[in-house]
């Protein structure tokens, strides 16, 4: 038997990008997503959003883009 990976799950990386969404929420991956850009792209169809910061990305689901706040090490614009 052969495992092979179906798909990847993003989930919200909560209001500092540092702690956990308090919702829980995760992008429901739709069957032909694939990989985590497919993934990121079917969220921002339900208004989800993705940051950079210094050497990552941040998901932010719609509850924790409102509530958004920056982490002591992220820069100000």
């Amino acid at each position: 038997m052969t495992a092979r990976p179906i798909g990847v799950e993003v989930s919200c990386d909560g209001p500092t990008g540092r702690d956990d969404c308090p919702h829980s929420a995760a992008i429901p991956a739709a069957f032909a997503s694939r990989t985590a850009r497919q993934v990121r792209a079917d969220g921002r169809a339900d208004g989800w959003t993705t940051r950079r910061t210094p050497g990552q990305l941040l998901d932010l689901c719609p509850n924790c883009r409102h509530d958004r706040t920056r982490a002591p090490e992220e820069p100000t614009r």
